[in-house]
């Protein structure tokens, strides 16, 4: 039986990686350059980094360098939106700047509705400046219901079903926003571990505290593991996370110190993204209990150095 690791063993391990690794990482594949944004959307890249001053921008360039929203988002289909949304301290929440300019892109390649997959509020939209330029976007997404069904996981190693807010299975099309950030339990936060987002009170309350663990954190492996188990459900169509401003200690909840890469990062795999992202905290793939597990359960790949990656400068 695997032993488990629990917070401070956890944290413990992870010391010493530091930020490093910010500056020529070698935690990086090599990046594709001198190559102009439709030739690369047209040789099939795993992921699309745009760095800017204006997170809108960055957003749709990202996308952009993957093909375009059409690509991810046919003509009258239901699109349903996970994002960070319900934390308030900076550096916690995806800048709402970027889910407008993907919901803008979703509403131009005629998704037929979109739909907030995790409940947010009025307050949340105010955090932008762009949110009166696109109130009428923003009156037009479609709440949750709160209904949550239950879900078989084939091949769970720690779950055999989940309960989900029903709207994640029955869109046609779902796209993953999180935002990039430190936590306390599993070190790093991202597309997987954004998932919790859709999932009941019960169920969440499961995964930190269905090994019996005392604290929310006692046992990281099997909070990872259920992670992991609940991302095979159904796989994101698109990712889309936040690596512009977020904290790096306190995490989810912060206040904590705050880094501004100025990113947005894209792709289809979620593994992918959230290696690439964890570079960003001075970490790998592997550093990270979750995102290893994902990828030992086949959702994606962990090796950054087998992946086609263009980033680009606004």
């Amino acid at each position: 039986m695997a032993k488990k690791l629990n917070r401070r063993t956890f944290i413990k391990k992870s010391t010493g990686l530091g930020f490093s690794a910010l500056i020529g990482s070698s935690l990086l594949p090599r990046i594709c350059k001198g190559v102009s944004i439709g030739a690369i959307a047209s040789s099939k890249l795993d992921i699309g980094v745009v760095k800017g001053e204006n997170y809108f921008n960055n957003t749709v360039e990202a996308i952009k360098l993957l093909g375009g929203m059409k690509k991810f988002v046919p003509k009258n289909s239901k699109t349903g939106i996970l994002i960070n949304s319900s934390f308030k301290n900076p550096g916690t929440y995806v800048n709402p700047a970027i889910v407008l300019a993907a919901v803008s892109m979703c509403n131009a390649a005629g998704a037929k509705e979109i739909i907030l997959l995790h409940k947010t509020s009025g307050e949340y939209w105010s955090r932008s400046r762009l949110s009166k330029k696109y109130k009428e976007e923003i009156r037009s997404l479609k709440s949750v219901s709160g209904v949550h069904v239950k879900i078989p996981v084939k091949n769970g190693k720690t779950l055999k079903e989940v309960r989900v807010v029903k709207e994640l299975m029955e869109c046609d099309v779902f796209i993953n926003i999180p935002v990039t950030k430190d936590h306390t339990g599993t070190r790093f936060t991202g597309t997987m571990k954004n998932m919790m987002g859709s999932t009941s009170r019960d169920t969440n309350k499961f995964f930190h505290f269905g090994s019996n663990a005392k604290g929310a954190y006692d046992d990281v492996d099997f909070l990872s593991q259920c992670i992991a188990d609940l991302n095979m459900i159904r796989r994101p169509d698109l990712c889309i996370t936040d690596a512009t401003e977020f904290v790096t200690t306190n995490g989810p909840f912060g206040p904590g110190k705050i880094i501004k890469p100025q990113k947005v990062v894209a792709g289809v795999d979620g593994i992918a993204v959230d290696s690439y992202s964890a570079t960003l905290l001075g970490l790998g793939g592997s550093d990270v209990i979750m995102i290893k597990k994902g990828y030992e359960c086949g959702l994606g790949e962990i090796n950054l150095n087998k992946l086609k990656i263009k980033e680009l400068a606004l």
